[in-house]
């Protein structure tokens, strides 16, 4: 039994230092893809891209020692080019059902809930019957998760919009009823763009949306890639770095 044990923690012991180990292959420059996304992606003060999504890739290329060639852009556009072209990487990008086979999933970075928000003035309770909401107007980013969803579950007055600050502009001058956000992205949107989250309600939680916000590669990537970077992003796992990240950015 001990010999069994002592074989066992052998093998995790050589597990992990085969994790730390950097990778010694050819440096290639990777195409990236993203959105502006608080507190996922942001812009610094001095234009940088930063947020915690930001971090933790940066973490990943310097274990891979690759170059990321980051590109920001509406996430219509960000998805469109993650899905069509291969060897491309995609961030922050949420792990759906529906999306599951059309990319390559390195890692999951944070679980998210969505829900429902409106102003507290047209909205004074929480919670709605899903039938009661199907005819308001609802603004969502084109080709997100949330817009795939209310599509597919038949909701008639959709508006896709570039990015989620439109979705919080039109929301708050009246031109749309309801927005669909997490806690945290929609309380640091309102924040940056200075209205005043108070007047904000959180209606029903849309469950099916529940997802694990990702990194992802494009289909057509090589297998050789993927597995590379799965490596790396569980060494991040592994080392405690992605948990340091996470406690940087206070989510938990």
């Amino acid at each position: 039994m001990i010999k069994l044990f002592n074989n066992y923690l052998t093998i995790l012991i050589i597990t992990f230092f085969l994790l730390l180990v950097p990778f010694n292959g050819k440096a290639e420059v990777i195409e990236v893809v993203t959105e502006l996304l608080e507190p996922y992606q942001i812009k610094n003060p001095d234009g940088s891209l930063g947020g915690f999504s930001t971090d933790v890739v940066e973490a990943l290329f310097k274990i891979t020692e690759d170059h990321p060639k980051i590109q920001i852009m509406p996430w219509a556009r960000a998805y469109e080019v993650a899905l069509h072209n291969p060897n491309v990487l995609i961030y922050s990008i949420a792990h759906t059902k529906l999306r599951n086979k059309k990319f390559h999933w390195i890692g999951a970075l944070k679980e998210e809930r969505l829900y429902f928000w409106g102003l507290k003035k047209h909205y004074p309770k929480t919670n709605y019957k899903v039938s009661a909401l199907k005819n308001l107007k609802i603004a969502v980013s084109r080709n997100s998760n949330s817009a795939q969803y209310l599509l597919a579950q038949g909701f008639s007055n959709i508006y896709q919009l570039a990015n989620e600050r439109q979705n919080m502009d039109m929301l708050f001058i009246d031109r749309v009823d309801l927005i669909l956000a997490t806690q945290i992205t929609i309380e640091t949107r309102a924040k940056n763009l200075g209205y005043d989250f108070s007047e904000l309600q959180r209606l029903n939680e849309v469950a099916a949306l529940n997802n694990k916000l990702s990194i992802a590669f494009s289909i057509d990537t090589s297998p050789t890639l993927i597995k590379k970077y799965q490596t790396a992003f569980q060494q991040l796992v592994t080392t405690g770095q992605l948990a340091k990240i996470k406690e940087k950015w206070k989510l938990y």
